[in-house]
């Protein structure tokens, strides 16, 4: 917790942005799923859940046949589903590689564990897994976190749609400012203000997990235990939907970019009353195998410093410029 700093006192006089055009849904596809499991009996039995749940599943033994699969081809899988111990290349091997090429980085890798420990779980995000599952998997808790990423790729797909273009066209912008009411104009904004990063894909992320706190919990009011009585009901989406259309939970959530001297500074702030934000800054069990708070862990891993202010409805990130190497 710091001050609140000059950048963000100027929201006080700031006027709001134009409103950000809706993104474009893409065509509903077939999800394929690389399941990645050196364990007969573990592989064919989730192999038989993902099919059931509608996936298209290919399979591998081990990291190291996974990451030759996907350098042939790294469109064969939507997402990557993959145990954590296993011989020739284990999983966070695996995960660290596929982050490490541009080809294969923005695959979601979701990493089956027998363990939850601080240790591990906090290595696997910071090489970039985005969720845990513990084995041996609950059918239920499967469905929930898969059900999860295909909403992230399904919005990656529709917002990379429009990424190019608007960094093209805000190159010359010095600062953006918006306000928001809704979940649906998260990812538009999102979208716009990531255009001003020097990595906007990247930037696109954190500045989505940091949006859709401001929005669920700064003006929907929707606390983490009851976000999580929704996500195991599968009744999220309808309550957003009310809390959208109920006066009580009205206000806005005000957002902004300006370019600083080697990079780009961005600023949150809703209106609602903050939140314990300390215990979600660094990865632990709870987020990584959770369904709740592991989007302020992600999004302090992402920019190169993160700063919540006051009692935690205020927030800076800063992402620093990409430095060419001198040859």
């Amino acid at each position: 917790m710091s001050a609140e700093p000059s950048f963000a006192q100027s929201f006080q006089t700031a006027p709001a942005g134009a409103p950000a055009p809706a993104l474009a849904t893409p065509a509903a596809q077939p999800m394929h799923v690389l399941l990645v499991e050196d364990d007969r009996m573990a592989l064919l039995i989730i192999s038989t859940m993902l099919n059931d749940l509608g996936y298209q599943v290919e399979t591998a033994e081990n990291g190291a046949e996974a990451y030759a699969m996907l350098r042939e081809n790294p469109q064969r899988a939507d997402f990557v589903l993959t145990d954590r111990f296993m011989p020739a290349l284990d999983g966070l091997g695996l995960t660290r590689r596929l982050k490490r090429e541009a080809p294969t980085r923005h695959l979601p890798v979701i990493m089956l564990t027998g363990t939850g420990d601080a240790a591990s779980v906090a290595e696997g995000i910071e090489a970039g897994v985005m969720q845990y599952l513990t084995k041996p998997v609950d059918p239920v808790l499967l469905k929930q976190v898969l059900s999860a990423t295909v909403r992230q790729i399904e919005q990656r797909r529709a917002t990379m749609q429009t990424l190019q273009s608007h960094q093209a066209g805000f190159a010359n912008i010095q600062r953006i400012d918006f306000h928001l009411r809704t979940m649906a104009e998260v990812l538009p904004v999102a979208s716009l203000l990531s255009s001003l990063a020097p990595n906007p894909e990247k930037a696109l992320t954190g500045i989505r997990e940091l949006l859709t706190n401001a929005v669920e919990h700064g003006i929907y009011r929707l606390g983490a235990q009851a976000k999580a009585r929704h996500l195991a009901a599968g009744t999220l989406d309808m309550e957003l939907t009310r809390r959208a259309a109920d006066p009580a939970c009205s206000g806005i959530a005000e957002a902004a970019a300006q370019r600083i001297e080697g990079g780009i500074q961005f600023a949150f702030r809703d209106p609602g009353p903050g939140f314990a934000f300390q215990r979600y800054l660094r990865p632990d069990p709870a987020q990584g195998i959770g369904q709740c708070g592991r989007g302020i862990a992600r999004a302090a891993l992402i920019f190169n410093r993160l700063d919540f202010h006051g009692t935690g409805n205020l927030v800076t990130a800063v992402m620093a410029a990409q430095v060419r190497p001198a040859w």
